[in-house]
C-alpha cells in the first residue's frame, strides 16, 4: 500500500507483500481527529477502549502492616505499601468493604458473583466480569480472559481455580501458563490450520440443528420447570457453537505483531510443574503481567479476571526460592508468632513490589496524551479480611487507573461495611454499562460515590 500525505489511514490497514499481510498497530493518524497521515489528531473519546481487570489475592494480607492509619491523599505509608508509594496518585486504598457470603476459605467463588454459591442448594450464578464482557467485550478477539495461578476450574475441590462464571452458573477454566496465553494472543495460524478448522466446522455443523426435531418433541412432553432447564442447556450449547464460529471469523483477521518474549524453561513458568525450591515466582508473575499488558495494549481483550494467589493452598510457593520457609496459609494463622508475622509482612511486600511492576508497565504504555492505565479499571483485592483470620469484613482493596474514564482517586478512603459489590457496580457506571437485574444477587446497593 502506498501512503499519501492527504489520506487518513483506516484502522484495518495492512502492509501487504508477496504472500503476507501485516496488521498495523493503532496510529494517531487513524483517528477521525486527524487531518492527514502526517497530521495526527490524538484519540477521540469514542475510540478509547474501556477496560476492566479484576484480581483476587486469596487469604488477604497482613492488615496491621498494610492498612494506613490515616485517610485522604496524604495517607501515611505502611511497610507493605512502600513499593507502591511513588504511584499514590494512580490508586485509591478502600478500607472497610465486606462480603456477606465469605469468610474462612472459598470466598473465591463469591468474589465476583456476590452470592453464597457454596451453600447446599445454592444457585450458581454469573460473575460480573462476564456481564461486562457481554457488554464491552464483543469487539475484541477474546471477549474476556480468565487467568489464575492454577489452570482449570478446580470445581469440586475445596477452593476454585477461577473467578469467572457464566450466566448459567458454569465455571470458566483459568489459564496459568504465560507462554500458552501469549501464543493464543499472537501466534498466527498457517493457511493449512485455518482450512482444517473450517473444514471440521463445516463437517460437524450445528449439533442443535441436527437434533431440533426430537428436541421439540421432547420439550412438548415436559413440565414447565424441565422445559426451562432444557432451554438453558440448549442455550449453553448454542453459545458455545456461536463462540466457535466467532473464533473462525477472527482467524481470517491478522493478529497483532509484538516482539517475542523469552519464557525460559517450562518449570519456571508453569506453577503446575514447579517446585517450591526451584519455582521462580517473581519471574513467573512478571511474565504474566507482561502478557496481560500486551493483551490490553493490542485490544485483544477488554475484560480480565485473574487469581494470582488462591485461597487455602496459595499456589505460588510463596517466594520459597527467596528463602521464605512457610506457605502463605500457615503465615496467616500466625498465632502472634513473631517469625511468622515477620515473614508474612516480608512476603506481602514482595507481592506488592511485583504489583508495582505491573502498574508501571500499564502506565508506561501511551494512548494519545494518556496511558493504558488511565483507560483501565484495575482492582487488587481479596475475599478474606481482618488481622488473624480470613473473615468477610475489612476486606483489603485497592482501585488503580481509570483516570481518563472519570475515576477520582481519593488516596485512602473509608467505606466501613460497604458491600464489595458496590465497587463492581461503580465499574459498570464508569464504563457506561447498564447494571444487570439482580446484580450480585443483591450484594450491591449502589456505587462508591467518592470515586466517580
Amino acid at each position: 500500500m502506498t501512503l499519501t500525505q492527504n489520506k487518513i489511514l483506516s484502522r484495518r490497514t495492512f502492509l501487504r507483500g508477496t504472500g503476507v499481510a501485516i496488521a498495523l498497530p493503532w496510529l494517531e493518524c487513524m483517528s477521525p481527529l486527524s487531518q492527514s497521515v502526517a497530521n495526527a489528531g490524538g484519540i477521540s473519546a469514542t475510540e478509547r477502549p474501556k477496560r476492566a481487570v479484576f484480581c483476587m489475592w486469596g487469604m488477604g494480607v497482613n492488615g496491621r502492616d498494610y492498612t494506613p492509619k490515616t485517610f485522604g491523599k496524604d495517607w501515611e505509608v505502611t511497610p507493605i505499601l512502600k513499593p507502591l508509594e511513588h504511584l499514590r496518585d494512580e490508586f485509591t486504598i478502600i478500607s472497610g468493604l465486606r462480603l456477606t457470603h465469605s469468610g474462612g476459605h472459598g470466598g473465591d467463588r463469591t468474589f465476583l458473583t456476590g452470592t453464597n454459591t457454596r451453600a447446599g442448594g445454592a444457585k450458581l450464578r454469573v460473575s460480573c466480569d462476564q456481564e461486562l464482557a457481554e457488554a464491552i467485550g464483543k469487539e475484541t478477539r477474546f471477549p474476556s480472559m480468565v487467568l489464575g495461578v492454577r489452570r482449570g476450574t478446580g470445581f469440586g475441590l475445596t477452593v476454585d481455580h477461577t473467578l469467572s462464571w457464566t450466566k448459567f452458573g458454569t465455571p470458566l477454566p483459568a489459564e496459568n501458563r504465560p507462554d500458552v496465553i501469549f501464543d493464543r494472543l499472537f501466534r498466527t495460524e498457517t493457511p493449512e490450520e485455518i482450512a482444517a478448522r473450517k473444514q471440521a466446522s463445516n463437517r460437524r455443523g450445528s449439533i442443535l440443528d441436527m437434533v431440533d426435531a426430537s428436541a421439540k418433541r421432547l420439550n412438548a412432553k415436559l413440565g414447565k420447570n424441565d422445559q426451562q432447564k432444557l432451554d438453558e442447556y440448549f442455550t449453553s450449547i448454542r453459545q458455545v457453537e456461536q463462540q466457535m464460529q466467532t473464533d473462525l471469523d477472527w482467524m481470517a483477521k491478522p493478529r497483532p505483531k509484538v516482539d517475542p518474549i523469552n519464557f525460559g524453561k517450562t518449570q519456571a513458568i508453569d506453577p503446575n510443574q514447579g517446585r517450591g525450591d526451584t519455582f521462580d515466582y517473581r519471574n513467573y508473575q512478571r511474565l504474566m503481567y507482561d502478557v496481560i499488558t500486551l493483551a490490553l495494549q493490542t485490544d485483544s481483550t477488554r475484560v480480565i479476571s485473574y487469581m494470582p494467589r488462591m485461597d487455602l493452598s496459595d499456589g505460588t510457593f510463596t517466594f520459597n526460592s527467596l528463602g521464605c520457609p512457610y506457605n502463605y496459609h500457615e503465615m496467616t494463622h500466625h498465632g502472634e508468632d513473631s517469625k511468622l508475622l515477620e515473614w508474612l509482612t516480608k512476603v506481602d511486600t514482595w507481592y506488592s513490589a511485583e504489583w508495582a511492576y505491573f502498574i508501571e508497565k500499564l502506565k508506561g504504555v501511551k494512548e494519545g496524551n494518556e496511558t493504558l492505565l488511565d483507560h483501565t479499571l484495575l482492582t487488587w483485592s481479596s475475599s478474606g479480611g481482618t488481622l488473624n483470620a480470613h473473615n468477610n469484613t475489612e476486606l483489603p482493596a485497592m482501585l488503580f487507573g481509570g483516570k481518563a474514564l472519570g475515576i477520582k482517586h481519593q488516596g485512602h478512603l473509608s467505606q466501613k461495611d460497604t458491600r464489595l459489590g458496590n465497587l463492581w457496580q461503580s465499574y459498570f457506571q464508569v464504563l457506561g454499562v447498564k447494571v444487570p437485574d439482580n446484580f450480585q444477587g443483591g450484594e450491591a446497593d449502589g456505587i462508591i460515590k467518592e470515586l466517580v
